[in-house]
């Protein structure tokens, strides 16, 4: 399986190391993978060692991305093995064994929506096996018709999110009280706008940053993205079931390249660059609906965990403590369900 992202190169990214800024507030990684694919491994091993960097991790969303799937099973009931398996990494995190941090606290699994009703089985089997670390799910909905933006190793169909039987899928969530996390680019905001709409008591999460797209057709267009998506992320905003989350801009499509420097970029570059997205964002959101992710290992390729959460951290220096803590851990708790202190 191809991957669309920037390959992860621990000698480039060796070259840049920072001290932690403010290692002592708590945060919550609110999006990241697991997985182990040719040439792509990224397992609990891996996310500890980006972890030990100085910042305090407590715990994390574990994000589908189609891995460790039941290859013997239906393939309806295939994504309850993702599920199965985080919930293991889970249970070995709530142990203690690893100090104070939870891995994959809440997990957010793969059920595929477009089965419309008849994904009811498959939710209630994966809350069977994983309980009430399950809070979301997730399906491959980013789209856009020119081939050179792709973000995931499986291109969704166009206009899956206003589907029929995406939305009888979307009831099923909203029985079962479970988060949906959408992943569309800038340019399908206005589709995530019908969805939040249709279904207003729907806790609606959406991923990295709602997709401000810089390469292909977008690239040497930043100025006129903004403005877009800008514009939609404001509709977006008067919708009070929807969250946002604040990241990703580390994949390709995104148009930053830092994978073609010569040394990965340190949080000082990151900050100035994403300053204004990240603060048109939560101006437009509030801190009690925006939430900080790492989205890694995807976001590897371009840059290291502990200068991520720096330069989220150097954005937001002059917030104040309840403020930043909203941002860091506790929307994040509140959209998630995370309990305080140890599991």
């Amino acid at each position: 399986m191809h991957s669309p992202h920037a390959p992860v190169r621990p000698e480039w990214l060796a070259q840049v190391s920072e001290a932690a800024l403010d290692p002592e507030r708590a945060i919550i990684d609110a999006h990241h993978h697991l997985w182990d694919r040719p040439g792509q491994r990224y397992m609990m091993e891996d996310y500890l060692a980006d972890m030990a960097c100085g910042h305090r991790l407590v715990a994390s969303v574990y994000i589908q991305c189609r891995s460790m799937l039941a290859v013997d099973r239906p393939e309806p009931f295939q994504a309850v093995g993702e599920v199965e398996y985080a919930n293991g990494v889970a249970a070995y995190s709530a142990s203690g064994v690893l100090g104070e941090v939870r891995l994959c606290q809440a997990i957010v699994g793969g059920a595929n929506l477009l089965l419309g009703d008849a994904v009811a089985p498959v939710l209630d089997e994966m809350l069977q096996r994983a309980g009430p670390r399950l809070r979301g799910i997730r399906n491959t909905t980013a789209w856009h018709a020119d081939p050179r933006l792709v973000s995931n190793p499986k291109p969704p169909p166009a206009g899956i999110l206003l589907e029929p039987a995406f939305q009888q899928g979307l009831a099923q969530l909203q029985q079962r009280e479970l988060v949906l996390d959408i992943w569309a680019y800038h340019t399908q905001l206005g589709e995530v706008l019908e969805v939040a709409r249709s279904f207003p008591e729907l806790v609606i999460v959406v991923d990295h940053l709602g997709g401000p797209l810089g390469a292909g057709p977008y690239a040497g267009q930043r100025e006129q993205v903004f403005a877009r998506w800008s514009a939609d992320l404001r509709q977006l905003a008067q919708c009070a079931n929807v969250r946002l989350k604040l990241g990703g801009l580390g994949m390709k499509v995104s148009g930053f390249d830092h994978h073609i420097a010569s040394q990965p970029p340190g949080s000082a570059l990151l900050a100035a660059l994403w300053r204004p997205y990240l603060l048109l964002a939560i101006d437009c959101f509030g801190v009690e609906r925006c939430l900080f992710e790492s989205n890694f290992p995807v976001d590897k390729g371009m840059f290291g965990y502990g200068v991520l959460w720096n330069a989220f951290k150097r954005v937001v220096a002059d917030f104040t403590d309840a403020e930043k803590d909203w941002l860091f851990s506790g929307t994040a708790r509140a959209t998630y369900k995370i309990a305080e202190g140890r599991a």
